[in-house]
């Protein structure tokens, strides 16, 4: 059995530019992820793929080849639509032809997931024998959550919301938990399964704190993890 990594970064993103390689702490955002996989011991092999030519060259020039390898994904396989559980179910011969092999799947938006957590997910995913993903607690209570019509009229999405019943302490809430990107781990064999349609089908939460939890989406994101390294300097 092997633990394989694979961390895609695309370098279409509308929102921010090349954000994957903007520098976080005067380092590329690709960076941080690579390197809390790198660093972990128990994953014997890092793909990082790309569409981007120019993204290859600069983790190549940093990392090498020795643990990681580098896939080239074609510009129709790196579109804002397309999803990275389709790619990788659909090229999962690229990443391994071993059924009983590991997949470690690290999104480059979540910088302060670190090898600590990764090995917390094998051992967690190894002990369970299931499929895991990381994920974190809502800032937020979601029973506040309500949508918004013509004329700032305003509809409440759940039949018991707090603004409409008056029980508005937080603290009176049930916790909700939402997947944080960081880390999926399961079995190259279950994406040879048909009927398999996303990476949390049977799969378990690996809870990780909030402050290791930031999903980098658009430059306030990315203020807010400046923050947090400026914070714990």
């Amino acid at each position: 059995m092997n633990f394989i990594g694979f961390i895609p970064a695309r370098s279409g993103s509308k929102r921010m530019p090349d954000k994957n390689i903007k520098l976080l702490k005067n380092k590329p955002l690709i960076f941080w992820t690579i390197e809390s996989f790198v660093e972990c011991k128990r994953v014997s092999k890092i793909i990082f793929s790309s569409d981007s030519e120019d993204y290859i060259e600069i983790v190549k020039k940093k990392f090498g080849d020795d643990k990681l390898c580098y896939h080239k994904r074609t510009e129709s396989e790196a579109g804002d639509k397309v999803k990275i559980f389709d790619y990788i179910k659909n090229n999962i011969q690229l990443i391994s032809n071993k059924p009983d092999d590991v997949l470690i799947l690290g999104l480059p938006t979540a910088p302060f997931r670190n090898s600590i957590h990764i090995n917390e997910c094998i051992d967690l995913h190894q002990k369970k024998q299931k499929p895991i993903f990381s994920a974190s607690e809502f800032n937020f209570p979601i029973k506040f959550a309500f949508n918004i019509k013509e004329d700032l009229i305003w509809e409440t999405v759940f039949e018991d919301n707090p603004m409409c019943n008056g029980n508005t302490r937080s603290q009176d809430h049930v916790l909700y938990y939402r997947p944080n990107g960081a880390i999926y781990v399961r079995k190259i064999s279950d994406f040879n399964n048909p009927k398999l349609k996303t990476l949390y089908e049977d799969a378990l939460p690996y809870l990780m704190n909030k402050e290791f939890s930031i999903d980098i989406d658009d430059e306030f994101d990315f203020q807010i993890a400046e923050s947090i390294i400026n914070l714990n300097r």
